[in-house]
């Protein structure tokens, strides 16, 4: 079996439950993944639900040779986990030829519709999440898991790293709050990433009254690109020293240190669904994108949105074939969730 990922690492983890179901039901088979990043390797590798990792180069000639190789395989089935209302991913599939080649149908089909492709479709449905769309794939084999967590698990090493780093900077007793005011990219106007962004200055003035109102020591997440974000909010926050920049680390670091937070408030991320997924207590902030499909995916996963008549303003993958967030308002429904609003709601989910 082959599983194509060819979204972002959020988008992986949120099948996750759908792997845990299938290596429980077919233990013998071989279970391999495509995907986009190392990062993706990198958090999976150590479950044991996958056995060969392909990740997919930006050359376009590298690409097409790994194909070939995949196709060598003949695989049984291949499952294009959700979303997938792109036609590239419907080729992709096609070329790599297995027997069986799952997706999810959809209403809407862009002018290049290449979903006949695909011989197994899947009905993609509005009110459900992620993690429900990957799981109905076991329809085709009559199983109906139970498996609905999305679950992480960490290693003594990279425990014991996390152990270290909070000795060394004297923050084994404090009261831990993780965030991540990035998403990816630079703070770039060109980049989709910024609409998915709460403001930077929201995040500080967040800080500065977590930390007068609860003594809280505050840890900046956030990859390479996103340095300037990060130094951002320390810079405009009151309270300089209660907050710490986490440089960039592995993925399993970085999870490892999230491990250690008591609160997570993140926007719309990959480390929104790593927080989640580790069992810590996290608040996702939600705009244009639709909190139904990607909120954090846990019994001590929350989120908060606007109500504004506009939002969420994501069409993909349900009412269009373009992942891309179009808005001419300034991303409002995001600023009107004011720092007032996101104390309330933690502290009416008693999270601080």
């Amino acid at each position: 079996m082959l599983i194509i990922s060819l979204s972002g690492i959020g988008n992986t983890l949120l099948a996750l439950p759908f792997l845990t179901s299938l290596k429980d039901n077919f233990s013998s088979a071989q279970i391999d993944l495509v995907c986009l990043t190392q990062g993706i390797v990198e958090l999976l590798s150590p479950r044991g639900l996958i056995d060969n990792f392909y990740v997919f180069s930006r050359n376009i000639v590298k690409v097409l040779f790994m194909i070939l190789r995949l196709r060598r395989n003949k695989y049984l089935y291949s499952f294009t986990i959700f979303p997938s209302n792109k036609w590239q991913f419907d080729l992709v599939a096609f070329m790599i030829g297995a027997r069986y080649r799952v997706t999810h149908c959809y209403k809407y089909r862009s002018k290049i519709n290449l979903s006949f492709l695909q011989n197994i479709r899947i009905k993609a449905e509005e009110t459900l999440h992620d993690v429900e769309q990957n799981l109905n794939f076991l329809k085709i084999f009559n199983i109906n898991s139970s498996q609905r967590e999305v679950e992480l698990f960490l290693d003594d090493r990279e425990l014991a790293f996390a152990e270290d780093f909070l000795k060394n900077k004297g923050l084994q007793e404090a009261f831990l709050v993780g965030i991540h005011p990035g998403g990816g990219g630079r703070l770039s106007k060109k980049w989709q990433g910024r609409f998915k962004r709460w403001p930077v200055s929201y995040f500080s003035k967040l800080c500065d009254r977590l930390i007068e109102q609860k003594g809280t020591k505050i840890l900046i997440f956030g990859g390479r690109e996103e340095s300037e974000i990060k130094k951002e909010v320390k810079r405009i926050a009151s309270h300089k020293e209660s907050l710490f920049i986490i440089e960039e680390l592995s993925l399993r670091r970085v999870s490892a240190l999230i491990k250690k937070c008591k609160l997570f408030i993140s926007n719309d991320t990959a480390l929104m669904h790593i927080s989640a997924a580790l069992g810590v207590s996290t608040l996702g902030i939600f705009g244009p994108t639709n909190w139904r499909r990607t909120a954090p995916y846990s019994n001590s996963g929350y989120y908060i949105s606007s109500d504004i008549p506009c939002s969420p303003c994501l069409k993909y993958p349900f009412f269009s074939s373009s992942s891309k967030i179009k808005c001419n308002k300034g991303v409002k429904c995001l600023k009107e969730i004011t720092v007032e609003k996101v104390m309330d709601k933690l502290k009416e989910l008693n999270l601080i």
